[in-house]
């Protein structure tokens, strides 16, 4: 099997220009920012073995990203809404700062992502994600 970095990389940005049209901005750095800081959100709400699978779906190059500082893990138990969007923000330092500044930044950024991997994962694994983070918490379907 041959490593064609090249594909790589166009598949990431790939996710990364259709990532900002769901987002409805333009700034790629501030997309990735956001798209990193919710995906180490859900990998660390979601049991480390429906982290993997939920991996197996993502762009290699996002697959680095998603899996940056992971260990295997206890899901974080969060049980209300306003407790996960803080969780987001204390995903990426300045994330939080620029990024995310009021819950309702991190609510709707969080709504888009889940929107966007609703439309670029199974629906199987999507399903799983949505049922694994809480009640309580509102996901796009």
């Amino acid at each position: 099997m041959s490593m064609n970095f090249e594909n790589y990389l166009k598949d990431g940005k790939t996710w990364l220009h259709e990532l900002c049209t769901y987002l409805g901005i333009d700034d790629e750095q501030k997309a990735a920012r956001i798209f990193r800081a919710v995906l180490h959100a859900i990998r660390d709400r979601i049991p480390s073995a429906e982290a993997v699978h939920f991996a197996a779906q993502l762009p290699i190059m996002w697959k680095g990203i998603y899996f940056d500082g992971f260990t295997m893990h206890e899901p974080v138990r969060i049980r209300h809404e306003d407790e996960w969007l803080e969780f987001i923000r204390t995903k990426n330092a300045f994330a939080e700062d620029a990024d995310f500044p009021t819950l309702d930044h991190a609510y709707y950024a969080f709504q888009d992502v889940m929107s966007f991997l609703r439309d670029h994962i199974s629906e199987g694994q999507y399903k799983q994600i949505a049922q694994a983070l809480h009640s309580e918490i509102t996901v796009p379907v």
